[in-house]
């Protein structure tokens, strides 16, 4: 009897062991092989899903597009693959130091959308910073991180400017913080509301105030805020 289990032990032993090399052409075959590889005209792309991988015969993932949903990537490589069988169209991307192969349909042309979210608030910290400085007994700080706080703060700070007019410093200062303020936002404007906040900047940067002239900066500084405030507020 015992002698019969350790037969039959055996027997199972074996199969397990045959069954593996059973499968290694299989494996084998599954391996991808790349048809054809060629240089093409560079060409910007982005995307939202999908795996990177360092070679053609996808080894190796290095990232995951959903990561990199907002970066623009540019193509100059195409590779035909067969993957189990199937053919795909691979492109090589590359974004800075970051490149790699992913399959062409995951791509979409063009560049990649702003991150909203990361530049109001990159915006919002940069408006602190060129507001800190203020020194008007009505500074108005936000309290929210929204494009509507950041305006009512630049119209409430300087449409009724009320600073030291005794303190000539002072009031440069606050001429100085409200063009660093503009030059925070100036690059999301164009065409015409571009050029006229930037002759109202021009014009207010070249009034050097003085003990005679207060009430002109000052004037200046309630127009030129009054309208750089309605164009903050129409950011999104």
């Amino acid at each position: 009897m015992n002698k019969l289990m350790k037969t039959g032990l055996l027997a199972v032993l074996s199969v397990v062991l045959v069954v593996p090399s059973l499968t290694t052409p299989a494996s084998a075959k599954s391996k991808v092989k790349v048809l054809s590889s060629k240089n093409v005209a560079s060409k910007t792309y982005h995307g939202s899903t999908g795996n990177i991988y360092s070679s053609a015969k996808l080894t190796h993932r290095k990232y995951k597009m959903s990561k990199y949903r907002y970066t623009t990537w540019t193509a100059t490589k195409k590779a035909v693959i067969k993957n189990h069988g199937k053919k795909g169209t691979l492109a090589y991307i590359k974004a800075g130091k970051k490149s790699g192969w992913i399959y062409k349909k995951y791509l979409r042309s063009g560049k990649a959308p702003f991150n909203k979210q990361k530049r109001l608030k990159e915006t919002y910290t940069a408006y602190l910073n060129a507001l800190m400085p203020v020194n008007s007994g009505d500074k108005s700080i936000p309290t929210e991180r929204s494009y509507g706080d950041m305006a009512t703060s630049i119209m409430y700070t300087w449409a009724e400017y009320s600073g030291d007019f005794g303190n000539v410093n002072v009031v440069k200062k606050d001429k100085d913080a409200l063009l660093d303020i503009y030059g925070v936002f100036k690059n999301r404007f164009s065409g015409a509301q571009r050029s006229s906040l930037d002759a109202m900047a021009k014009k207010l940067d070249q009034q050097e105030p003085y003990t005679d002239n207060v009430d002109a900066v000052s004037s200046s500084m309630k127009t030129f805020s009054q309208a750089l405030s309605t164009a903050v507020e129409d950011l999104s």
